[in-house]
């Protein structure tokens, strides 16, 4: 049995600042070791339960996505990290070989209040991305990734809101609260230490539901993928001519930009291209 664990850090325990997942911030040298430690408790309670491999991806956008601590990582796992991915950059070790996804340290979709940190892909550039009409968040691609590939998401860890959106998802995955979100950057939180015994037990649990058949992969959707970006600013110049020389979008208004893909992560990688579009000439995604 092969785990492939997504790793943030807006759902780490104890964090709930924007500064708190920086460089910048005061404690990031020790919220790095949190996330790190908040991985290696899924680590451990995969391993416990029965898993044979686990593979860590590293998701969350800062330092190049290099923030966990590998001196200090679980050294039965390895380890996906670095900017240039293939595919959707933060799903390249997702594949049909892996038995479940879980999602360590994740966050609610742009547009949810209150949600610690919640965001889309791009908090900055992006006030929401919607599929189908509906908002939707980073929790959704990895679980229709999984769904393309019959991998079910069986564990997540985050908030109060996020656990509820990936329950949407995958009702019968083990949704792991480790804060109460009170807003965008605040929150009632359980300790680390013990936040991470509950993270070990909820992967034990995620993996003895996964043997019993009772998670089972998302399946309620398919390509072709139509999407909608809101965006915080208004579209400028250099956006606008840098989409005018990709057929793929279509300017909706002033601050909304529409994209298809055919599979979900080349609409990862279409979707994300927004969030640096603004650059004068660069129109390569």
């Amino acid at each position: 049995m092969k785990i492939y664990i997504s790793v943030d850090m807006e759902g780490i325990a104890g964090l709930v600042r924007w500064d708190d997942v920086m460089p910048r911030g005061i404690d990031f040298a020790a919220n790095r070791l949190s996330m790190t430690e908040d991985a290696n408790a899924a680590i451990d309670g995969a391993f416990a339960a029965g898993a044979l491999e686990v593979v860590v991806e590293e998701n969350h956008g800062a330092e190049d996505l290099c923030v966990l601590d590998m001196n200090r990582i679980d050294p039965r796992c390895e380890v996906i990290r670095g900017a240039g991915r293939p595919g959707a950059t933060t799903m390249a070790g997702l594949d049909a070989s892996c038995s479940a996804i879980f999602l360590v340290g994740h966050h609610a979709s742009g547009g949810t209040f209150p949600g610690i940190m919640a965001h889309t892909i791009s908090y900055g550039g992006f006030r929401e991305v919607r599929l189908g009409g509906k908002r939707i968040g980073e929790a959704d691609f990895f679980a229709i990734r999984g769904g393309e590939l019959g991998v079910p998401v069986a564990l997540c860890s985050g908030d109060q809101m996020l656990a509820q959106q990936v329950s949407e998802l995958s009702p019968a995955a083990e949704t792991v609260v480790v804060k109460e979100a009170l807003g965008n950057q605040s929150g009632r939180c359980i300790p680390p230490s013990r936040a991470r015994g509950m993270i070990r037990a909820g992967a034990v649990r995620a993996i003895d539901r996964l043997k019993r058949r009772e998670v089972l992969p998302s399946a309620d959707r398919s390509g072709p993928y139509d999407f909608e970006v809101a965006l915080r600013n208004p579209i400028g110049e250099a956006m606008r001519s840098n989409l005018d020389a990709l057929s793929e979008y279509t300017i909706v208004d002033d601050q909304t930009v529409a994209v298809s893909a055919p599979e979900i992560e080349l609409g990862f990688r279409r979707v994300a291209y927004l969030g640096y579009a603004d650059r004068p000439g660069v129109t390569r995604y």
